[in-house]
């Protein structure tokens, strides 16, 4: 008899505490200017340093407040070489040649993922990752309301500068650059910060641009279709190499790659395709919600290979964006 008592005590109990406790509620979080996934470059970058590092993601944001990504990082700490995409140029007014990419880039298996929470205050994201860095981004409206533009704008882990774009273009789908070679190019608009040092001074600096079209504005589609590439100055002195291809076979995936070498420097190296040390830039494409292609977030992954003498004075690395 006193089992059952006490039985019938605690569910009475239980009732009435389910009557005037308050319900626990998942309050659905605000996405960033209502997209789900953000292409995100970001750098800590010092002019004075030899340790400067790049991180291209993909964000994914969910309803409950929680941020996933996906991300590639280089760091002049850590010496990779670059690497062969897989995909030949052909045809495409540039030299015949497999297109290079910052060694990682190429397979799907050298990234990295982080998981954590993020908030929304009027224009302002805040990212929280769940090892403790944080991260704070600007939003800005673009394309009527169909793309998110972002800006880094601090972080707890020095990080410096940062370019982003996001919509609710699902990650598997990409536009094919074929389709791109006829693009107004004078409307992709080139901003970036990238570290460097020139040929007439050995200091690192911050090289920064913004405001002016990507330095090539005509790209000519190659053979075989799934790239495509060009040169400046006619193939005459000075011209440089660019090629545009995906990081690996074209299927399911916005990773693309810029390659761009001096004409000049092949040459005196007596070879066709330049082996030394070229450009690598890891893209993402950035299309709106409506599969509309904008262009490429990015970062610059170009470390020494093939100047010994030089060590990290002989990297280029930075972040970078094409946008229209």
């Amino acid at each position: 008899m006193r089992r059952r008592f006490t039985a019938l005590a605690l569910f009475v109990i239980a009732a009435v505490a389910a009557t005037f406790l308050p319900a626990t509620t998942v309050h659905a979080a605000e996405l960033p200017l209502g997209k789900a996934r953000f292409t995100i470059a970001v750098g800590g970058l010092k002019a004075g340093s030899t340790k400067n590092w790049v991180r291209l993601g993909q964000y994914t944001f969910s309803a409950d407040g929680k941020v996933s990504e996906t991300h590639w990082h280089w760091s002049q700490t850590k010496r990779v070489t670059r690497a062969s995409t897989g995909i030949k140029a052909s045809g495409c007014t540039a030299r015949d040649c497999y297109v290079q990419t910052a060694g990682g880039y190429q397979s799907t298996a050298a990234s990295s993922t982080l998981t954590g929470t993020y908030s929304v205050s009027g224009d302002r994201l805040h990212v929280a990752w769940n090892g403790g860095q944080t991260e704070d981004w600007t939003l800005t409206s673009k394309a009527g309301g169909a793309l998110a533009n972002a800006e880094i704008a601090g972080s707890n882990y020095g990080a410096t500068h940062g370019f982003g774009a996001g919509s609710n273009w699902a990650w598997d789908k990409r536009v094919p650059l074929a389709s791109l070679a006829g693009t107004d190019w004078s409307k992709m608009i080139h901003r970036y910060y990238l570290w460097k040092t020139s040929e007439v001074s050995a200091d690192p600096y911050i090289d920064h641009g913004d405001g002016s079209p990507f330095w090539l504005q005509n790209w000519k589609k190659c053979t075989e279709g799934s790239c495509i590439g060009g040169e400046t100055n006619g193939g005459g002195a000075g011209a440089t190499e660019y090629y545009i291809s995906p990081a690996r076979s074209p299927i399911g995936h916005r990773r693309d790659t810029l390659w761009g070498w001096r004409l000049q420097h092949a040459i005196d190296r007596g070879e066709y395709c330049y082996s030394g040390n070229s450009h690598v830039k890891p893209m993402l494409q950035a299309i709106d919600d409506n599969g509309t292609f904008h262009g490429w977030i990015g970062v610059e992954g170009s470390l020494n290979q093939t100047s010994p003498d030089q060590g990290a004075l002989a990297d280029d690395i930075g972040v970078f964006r094409i946008l229209d």
